[in-house]
């Protein structure tokens, strides 16, 4: 320690102190020349006054001077002369000397103490120099300092020098004393200050090899040039190896034990003043600081200017690592003391409810007086939401929510809560915070203006009961003649509120689609915007128009990304996920169904969860990828998934898996949970939940065509004449049940209905139905045509065609071939031939074939050239005559495997 403070001091003589050691060693010779006096040094705390007043002390013990040394505590000492008492401790101070100074601290009389220390003190310096060193002398008793100014005013023709040192902007604790010794002739100052950023370069240059200006700039700032800080942040650069990167103090190291010790030498006011600029962490008026450390108007000016000398305050803040030291000392309950009473000052300020806020946060609690606290938190946090920050205005809600000793406003909050939670977890917005409203919902303590929102929250989640409850409050506390129903939605009613009942007239659908795209058009997206615009998304999907729902939602899962809500980005995604599967897009819809599921933060227990994973579910099974789809229907899910309507599209999901992997009985258990659910529920909507044409479909799987017949046609009369993918689904179904003469005139309706469905998927199920109605009336040709269409649907919507549907089809084209008797086509040639009558280009049959597309050129040439033809257009037609004859066999590369139960209703079986 001793070296360092020498080493300090060298160096400051080499960099910025060489002029004030240099009139320091003046004095001293001045004083061995018996020309004695006064030096006052001057300086902010850290800033080396104790190491000067050390280094002149060491160079005149070198010089065979007598060194009386004292230092002021910080916390003052009330007795009187205690000051002088430390003189006695001194090493070599004459027994004469220490007798007399003890003599004059037992008698206590100022005055007469004054007269007797000059007298013992002259008695020594006519043998030899004294030096009397006094630190931090503002912090003094009053006799003590009225004794050292009676010892400067009489030793201007002796050999005494008395070097006093004290902080800027802090006065003796006497103002008569302290302008006296400003009034003394013999009176020499020395001002001390931070170094400047070409002084700390230096500094460094001793330390760091090349130091370079922007490490410079990055020690400055961090210490304010100040010596004490900077040696500090030294050494533990020193010690940590740290020499390039960018110095980072530690909680609790050199540098933080050196900002608490400059501070607490800085006294009680300084230290109370630095720990309100900490704790406000801003430009802050000397008033506030004043208000909030609890000082005096004087006190805390002196504390400002102290800390400003120090470089540990700039533009009225402490500087952060400076900041960060000192909160890192203070203990938890002092700590939130100061952020609450920081929160009351800062409120009679008129200051923003955001930064008011900040302090309430970092209390955790709130002022006994609690209402004005709630409401500033919720100011703050709509501020909050106005720049897009969720998790502010969240923390904000939670603490108010918390706090709140009053029911209602509590009830009121949690609602918002629900809302704003919505942004970043639809599980937590569910789990956390909807059970408080339900509550006071129940003990009659929710105010009507949260009823709506609370609706529209439990509607999002799929929570239909509670919805209603809420709902059916509303309306017993409004008006009876009220439309209660507006108050969830007055330009589009949602159908899943009121009980179930008989289709619309179309023209009210179109006017409710209508509704949906103009909400879709004008609403912007917020909180309270939020669960409307998924009903209209989602209505849309409903009613055959999932494209635009599908670009609606594409653009509100852009704006969610932007706005960093990965709630509403798994919102939007699983919608879009939806939208692509009806449009049997399952590429894009799996992608869309895995980033909602990867924006989700909880993966269980949440009832959202089922809408993503169901869409998955049904992409997999879709693509025949049963692997993978069961790897997520064994994917462990919270009972909280089947409280609603999400749980309803995880059942169906789960259902149509089971139903393509032959587990009949599983996945008709599962169609008559949704079944018995939506009636449960009052869901039981066509639209909705068509629960009976996935039940239907694994009843005749079992070969009870009564029952499924039963409910075909009950979803015929629920659906109406409208509807076009439910209705056409439904067709397809209801031919099935009916005579295979009276197939194909059902199945051509169901395809009518579904062309304007936008349902690929759906559509090539029904043409292959209607493909297997007309094999079955001896009509090959009419079934490869339809056969062909079904695989490129299949193939633009990335499933894959069944096996068996290509040997079907072979068949079909080869099998009644008798237009050319005497053409002897190779099984190479049958092959190409087939394919290229099913519709495959050249590139196509190459890939099937695992040939090149000029063998399948040359295929083809001799192809025509046998049957004589002219193209592939007359291929199916000579190929009808003798059904044996050019039979091929297998071909290799297919799989020949058939459905395991011989059905091809199910168009998700399809295997990869």
């Amino acid at each position: 320690m001793h070296a360092d403070i020498w080493g300090l001091a060298e160096a400051m003589e080499f960099i910025e102190r060489g002029p004030e050691l240099g009139r320091l060693q003046t004095a001293l010779k001045e004083c061995a020349a018996a020309q004695g006096g006064i030096v006052l040094v001057e300086g902010a705390v850290g800033c080396g006054k104790s190491e000067t007043l050390a280094w002149a002390a060491e160079q005149a013990a070198n010089a065979g001077a007598t060194v009386l040394s004292a230092t002021a505590p910080a916390g003052g000492d009330a007795r009187p002369l205690a000051l002088l008492g430390q003189f006695r401790d001194g090493p070599a101070v004459p027994p004469r000397l220490a007798l007399a100074l003890e003599r004059l601290v037992d008698d206590g009389e100022t005055p007469r103490a004054a007269r007797r220390l000059t007298t013992a003190v002259h008695e020594v310096a006519s043998r030899r120099p004294v030096l009397v060193c006094v630190d931090d002398v503002h912090h003094a008793d009053v006799a003590s300092v009225q004794c050292l100014l009676h010892l400067a005013r009489h030793s201007g023709r002796t050999r005494v020098l008395v070097l006093l040192a004290r902080s800027l902007d802090f006065a003796l604790p006497d103002p008569q004393s302290d302008t006296e010794f400003l009034r003394l002739p013999a009176l020499g100052r020395i001002r001390l200050g931070p170094l400047s950023p070409t002084g700390v370069a230096g500094l460094l240059a001793e330390g760091f090899d090349p130091p370079g200006p922007e490490r410079a700039a990055e020690f400055h700032e961090l210490t304010g040039g100040n010596p004490l800080l900077l040696r500090a942040l030294l050494a533990e650069c020193r010690s940590s190896g740290g020499s390039g990167a960018t110095p980072v103090p530690a909680p609790g190291g050199p540098y933080g034990r050196a900002v608490l010790t400059c501070l607490r030498r800085g006294g009680t006011g300084m230290w109370r003043v630095a720990k309100a600029a900490a704790v406000l962490d801003s430009d802050a008026s000397a008033e506030v600081l004043g208000r909030l450390a609890g000082t005096t108007p004087e006190a805390t000016a002196q504390a400002v200017g102290a800390l400003a000398g120090a470089g540990l305050l700039t533009e009225g803040r402490l500087r952060p690592a400076a900041a960060n030291a000192l909160s890192n000392s203070l203990d938890p309950a002092e700590h939130g003391a100061l952020h609450r009473r920081a929160a009351s000052v800062l409120r009679h300020e008129g200051a923003a409810a955001a930064r008011i806020a900040t302090h309430l946060l970092a209390a955790r609690d709130v002022p006994d007086d609690d209402a004005w606290a709630v409401r500033v938190l919720r100011e703050a946090a709509e501020e909050a939401l106005g720049r897009d920050r969720a998790r502010r205005a969240v923390a904000c809600l939670e603490l108010a929510a918390e706090q709140c000793r009053d029911p209602a406003l509590r009830a009121e909050t949690h609602v918002r809560l629900a809302e704003v939670t919505w942004r970043l977890s639809p599980g937590a917005a569910e789990q956390r915070c909807l059970g408080e409203p339900l509550t006071a919902l129940a003990v009659g303590d929710l105010p009507v203006s949260s009823m709506t929102p609370l609706a529209h929250q439990l509607l999002a989640h799929g929570r239909l009961d509670a919805a209603r409850q809420v709902l059916d409050r509303l309306r017993e506390r409004t008006d009876p003649g009220a439309e209660w129903v507006d108050h969830i939605d007055s330009d589009l009613p949602l159908p899943w509120v009121s009980p179930a009942r008989p289709a619309a007239p179309p023209r009210d659908h179109a006017d409710r689609l209508e509704a949906a795209e103009r909400r879709l058009r004008v609403s912007g997206l917020t909180d309270v915007t939020l669960s409307s615009l998924v009903a209209a998304l989602r209505l849309l999907i409903e009613h055959d128009r999932a494209g635009v729902a599908e670009a609606h939602g594409r653009s509100l899962l852009t704006e969610s990304l932007r706005r960093k809500a990965p709630g509403w980005q798994a919102v939007f995604g699983s919608v879009c996920a939806e939208a692509a599967l009806r449009q049997g897009r399952l590429p894009d819809a799996e992608t869309y169904a895995l980033d909602a599921m990867d924006a989700l933060p909880e993966r269980a227990g949440s009832l959202f969860l089922g809408g993503p994973l169901a869409s998955l579910i049904c992409v997999y099974t879709a693509m025949g990828d049963y692997e993978a789809a069961a790897r997520h229907v064994n994917q462990p899910v919270g009972k909280a998934l089947f409280a609603g309507l999400p749980g309803l599209a995880y059942l169906r999901a789960r259902g149509r898996f089971l139903l393509a992997t032959d587990r009949v009985r599983a996945a008709l258990a599962d169609f008559l949970q949704v079944a018995w659910l939506a009636h449960a529920w009052d869901v039981d909507q066509p639209f909705l939940v068509p629960w009976r044409t996935d039940a239907a479909e694994a009843l005749l799987r079992l070969d009870e065509t009564d029952r499924a017949r039963q409910l075909v046609a009950e979803q015929l009369r629920l659906c109406g004449p409208g509807g076009g993918r439910v209705r056409g689904t439904t067709l397809r179904l209801r031919a099935m049940t009916v005579d295979v003469a009276e197939r194909p005139a059902l199945l051509a309706q169901a395809v009518e209905a579904l062309r304007r469905s936008e349902d690929p998927l759906e559509l090539a199920r029904t043409l292959e139905a209607l493909a297997e109605s007309y094999r079955a009336r001896a009509e090959p040709a009419r079934a490869a045509t339809l056969q062909s269409r079904v695989w490129h649907l299949t193939r633009e919507c990335g499933a894959r065609p069944r096996s068996r549907n290509v040997s079907h089809a072979y068949a079909d084209l080869i099998a009644g071939n008798a237009g050319a008797a005497a053409a002897d086509l190779s099984e190479s040639e049958k092959r190409v031939a087939a394919l290229a009558a099913s519709g495959y280009s050249n590139r196509g049959i190459a890939e099937e074939l695992f040939i090149t597309v000029s063998t399948v050129e040359q295929h083809l040439t001799r192809v025509y050239r046998k049957l004589d033809i002219k193209n592939r257009r007359q291929l199916p037609g000579l190929l009808r005559s003798n059904p044996d004859r050019y039979r091929p066999g297998p071909c290799p590369h297919i799989a020949t495997t058939t459905d395991r139960t011989g059905s091809d209703l199910a168009g998700s079986d399809a295997h990869r």
